[in-house]
C-alpha cells in the first residue's frame, strides 16, 4: 500500500522522458555550436522548452509521426532544434572584422611559395 501511494505522487513518466529527450538535443547543440559557457544553460533550457513546445503543437494538431510512449520523438525534436536554431542565431557573437584581417594576414605570411610556376 505504502509503494502505491509513493509511484501515484511522482512525476509523469512522458514528462521525465520529454525533458531529458530535449536535455539532451540542448547539451548536444552547446557541444557542436556552444562558443561560451554562459550559452551552456541558455541552450539547455531551450532543448527542454522547445521539445515541450514541439509536443504541445502535436498535441493540438494531432499529428505524431513517431511515439515512445505518449511523447511524440520527431515533432518534439524538430521544436526543440527550431528553437536551438534561434537561439544559435541571436547569441553567436559576430566576428569582428578585426579578427578577420588577422586571419587574412596570417594565412598570406604562412604562404611560403615563391610564386613562380
Amino acid at each position: 500500500m505504502v509503494a502505491t501511494v509513493a509511484l501515484d505522487t511522482g512525476l509523469p513518466a512522458g514528462l521525465l522522458l520529454a525533458s531529458l529527450l530535449g536535455s539532451m538535443l540542448g547539451l548536444g547543440w552547446h557541444a557542436v555550436f556552444g562558443r561560451r559557457i554562459w550559452q551552456f544553460p541558455l541552450y539547455w533550457l531551450g532543448g527542454v522548452l522547445g521539445f515541450g513546445v514541439g509536443s504541445v503543437a502535436s498535441q493540438l494538431l494531432g499529428v505524431a509521426l513517431y511515439r515512445l510512449g505518449t511523447v511524440p520523438l520527431v515533432e518534439g525534436g524538430l521544436g526543440a532544434l527550431f528553437v536551438l536554431g534561434i537561439l544559435w542565431l541571436v547569441t553567436t557573437p559576430a566576428e569582428s572584422a578585426r579578427t578577420r584581417r588577422a586571419r587574412q594576414r596570417f594565412r598570406r605570411d604562412n604562404d611560403r611559395s615563391s610564386g613562380e610556376g
